[in-house]
């Protein structure tokens, strides 16, 4: 009898630990997003320049105040400038666009905007436009008939220099059929956002591949603010607020482009200030539980985990595909071009990971432990 109270007791504790730890890893909130702002030109590449206006400098401006705005409202969404000041990576255009590419493929970009203002010899030519990358063997063909509007050598390559049969090419071909309907979705939402303010609306453009974006990982585009050799968009990008409305309309498609594709996991900062705004009645050891929370959450996240799947892409962790997993997976970055890892389970041995892994492959079959780190998978 003695025994068999012993066993229903262990049954419980086991039951609650488990109900415990499924409730835990609910909470666990979404990984963190990152954007990578480009201002282009800059250092010995001033841009376009006309009249008063250097495209390096004022695309800076705007870069920085898009980075300000969705400081201010994503907490969840890590932001990054691939230059704070007036310089650049290599005296080599090609070079310094690639390292841009580098810039935000090392830091796992989901999004990839350049900044930049165009110029054209017939200054009747107005509007706003985002360019998005293209192989197509047609709309790359018309780089020749464009390139000589580019005044940067290196901007964009040229078709000739791509060989078809390079694993580049192939390992870009791949990223551009997966990449390019999220390009074209925020580019898109980026010129409805600056037509607002009165320029035209030239739409998505393709054809030219630009360099940093044949070597980029993740969805990116380019940003044409409007024409400094038309009169009109040289007007308005040189009057009062431009730069702060453009930088608007940029922000706010980067928060529709995340709020549309992972809905509320980047939370705005002023929703997280109203959560944290609690009523006055709040008592005490709450508070002090809270604050405890948070300390525990400043040490090391360290320990063993299950993979089930890894994915060149983001994946919602509550999707369908982790079946009675769902909700209690989370997201830890590791290397190669499935760097996304999506694991269950906090262990803290090896060996207390392996105990469940048999149960675990019942559902994921090449489901196994590895090692993990603050976010991030780590060698044994």
């Amino acid at each position: 009898m003695r025994n068999l109270i012993i066993q229903i007791l262990l049954l419980v504790i086991t039951s609650v630990a488990v109900d415990a730890q499924a409730g835990q890893m609910a909470q666990t909130s979404q990984p963190k997003r990152v954007v990578v702002i480009d201002p282009g030109h800059g250092g010995p590449r001033p841009g376009k320049v006309h009249r008063q206006v250097v495209e390096a400098d004022y695309v800076l401006d705007v870069s920085k105040e898009v980075k300000r705005l969705l400081v201010n409202r994503m907490s969840n969404l890590d932001v990054y400038l691939t230059r704070s000041c007036d310089s650049a990576y290599h005296e080599s255009q090609s070079s310094d666009n690639k390292l841009r590419a580098e810039f935000a493929n090392k830091r796992a970009a989901d999004l990839y905007v350049g900044i930049h203002c165009n110029a054209l010899g017939n200054a009747n030519v107005k509007g706003c436009e985002v360019w998005v990358l293209t192989l197509n063997e047609k709309l790359m063909n018309q780089n020749r008939l464009v390139g000589a509007m580019y005044a940067d050598e290196g901007d964009f390559i040229n078709p000739e220099d791509i060989d078809r049969n390079s694993q580049g090419f192939m390992m870009a071909l791949s990223r551009q059929l997966e990449n390019e309907p999220y390009s074209r979705f925020f580019a898109e939402e980026c010129c409805k956002n600056m037509a607002s303010y009165g320029l035209v609306n030239k739409g998505v453009k393709a054809g030219t591949v630009y360099t940093v974006l044949y070597y980029s990982e993740c969805p990116g585009v380019i940003v044409e603010m409007g024409y400094l050799t038309n009169n009109s968009d040289y007007a308005y990008l040189t009057s009062k607020g431009a730069k702060q409305e453009m930088a608007k309309a940029i922000s706010d498609a980067i928060v529709t482009y995340f709020e549309t594709l992972y809905g509320d996991a980047s939370q705005s900062a002023e929703a997280a200030a109203e959560e944290e705004s609690t009523p006055a009645e709040q008592t005490s050891e709450v508070k002090a539980e809270e604050a405890k929370e948070a300390k525990e959450a400043e040490k090391v996240d360290e320990g063993y985990t299950i993979q089930l799947i890894s994915s060149s892409k983001r994946v919602n962790t509550a999707d369908s595909q982790f079946k009675s997993y769902k909700g209690k997976v989370r997201e830890i970055l590791g290397s190669g071009s499935y760097k996304y890892k999506y694991c269950y389970g906090s262990y803290k041995t090896s060996a207390a990971a392996q105990a469940d892994l048999q149960e675990v492959r019942k559902s994921f079959k090449d489901a196994f432990v590895v090692k993990y780190r603050d976010g991030a998978i780590v060698a044994k």
